[in-house]
């Protein structure tokens, strides 16, 4: 456990600085857990991906042309990735020079990588933050530039997407589709909490949002305008996507039908997410944000990642919600679940990658009492006969 950042003594930059190397500490840890399951080629690729982003080379993946908008905000390349990036021709060279303007403000990867709920045929979703004055030709070629990008990633068996975001316009309301989670603008504010949960910064500017006290969440807008007012933080050091505050309740009811969909592919996964949508449909409008208790977590010092872990949350908010209503067939059906959105059989031998998910896993069946004999029984659930299922 390490010290609790006070604020209550003022906002400076030691505290700053405490705050986002305790973030930036989370995100590594959770893009180790995702390397640990990538092959070589694959690593290659995330490493190469900021640089792609931050210059345009004819002998580099995605190249459309010099016009597509390319700088990436606070990125510098390591020897790393200069040397992946020779491998593509020998005679790149890379020359740092100076941006007159910044095109590309972020790069994150948001969703259940380097999680517990991480598995084989895990997306990579990324939201690729560009600058508010981009023209729609702009858009439009860096647009393209991100699609040939993905199809690189193909190539190396990853399945890619990135999800142009203006975070100036998505602050302000205006429609937008930024995610495969998302259903358009239906979902403003709890698709801004998941990515405030979930999302790791891959490169350029951190959220606004890091910064902002847990207790001053309500207080989002008076709070960060007072700390640039009075010159704590410079706001183009940050990319500032909005707080939580003022959540419409027609949310929940388009974020619960839109799990319907995608309960058809996903069908654990949506269980869990529609089960969560009711727990902070029932608290509203004083709503406790998963992202807030990871925040929390980082403000108070809390230095287990497996707990402050997105999906394990999830389960801890379901868990609690619905035992407290007293519906215990409901908490079965998640904890299961929860169980099979893991996927990792605990009947069976796991790879040396996969044992912090398995520990962390059998510490929760070790909670809900499960003997061997009933998880060898949905180890086996595919080999289920059609009653077993009902």
């Amino acid at each position: 456990m390490t010290e609790k950042i006070d604020l209550e003594q003022g906002f400076g930059r030691k505290e700053l600085k405490k705050i986002v190397r305790r973030f930036t500490a989370l995100h590594k840890q959770r893009l180790n857990r995702l390397e640990s399951e990538l092959i070589q080629v694959q690593k290659d690729f995330l490493s190469l991906l900021p640089l792609l982003l931050h210059i345009n080379h004819p002998t580099l993946p995605g190249f459309i042309s010099t016009e597509v908008p390319a700088g990436l905000a606070d990125y510098h390349p390591d020897r790393k990735s200069l040397l992946i990036a020779k491998k593509f021709g020998r005679s790149f060279e890379y020359k740092r020079r100076a941006l007159r303007t910044i095109p590309i403000q972020g790069l994150y990867l948001m969703g259940s990588i380097g999680t517990i709920g991480q598995t084989a045929d895990s997306d990579l979703d990324f939201w690729l933050c560009h600058a508010h004055d981009l023209n729609r030709k702009q858009v439009s070629l860096l647009q393209k530039k991100a699609d040939l990008i993905e199809q690189f990633g193909m190539e190396y068996g990853l399945e890619v997407h990135f999800f142009l975001m203006d975070a100036e316009a998505f602050k302000a309301g205006k429609k937008l589709t930024i995610s495969t989670e998302s259903s358009g603008s239906a979902q403003h504010h709890l698709l801004l909490e998941e990515f405030y949960r979930t999302g790791i910064l891959i490169a350029g500017r951190p959220p606004l949002w890091w910064i902002v006290p847990a207790e001053q969440e309500d207080n989002y807008n008076e709070y960060t305008g007072e700390l640039i007012r009075k010159r704590f933080i410079d706001p183009f050091d940050w990319i500032d996507f909005g707080g939580m505050e003022n959540v419409p309740p027609e949310e929940f009811f388009g974020a619960a039908h839109w799990q319907l969909y995608k309960g058809i592919e996903s069908p654990y996964k949506a269980i869990l997410k529609i089960l969560l949508m009711e727990s902070y449909a029932a608290d509203f409008p004083n709503i406790s944000w998963l992202s807030l208790i990871t925040k929390k977590a980082i403000f108070y010092g809390d230095d287990d990642v497996i707990d402050i872990d997105p999906y394990v949350l999830i389960y801890r908010q379901v868990e609690s919600y619905l035992s407290m209503r007293g519906e215990h067939e409901r908490l079965d059906l998640a904890r299961r679940c929860f169980y099979f959105k893991v996927n990792l059989p605990l009947s069976r031998t796991a790879r040396s990658s996969e044992k912090w998910k398995k520990q962390k896993l059998q510490q929760l069946v070790d909670e809900w009492q499960w003997t061997k004999e009933h998880i060898a029984l949905l180890d086996s659930r595919d080999k289920w006969k059609l009653e077993q299922v009902f």
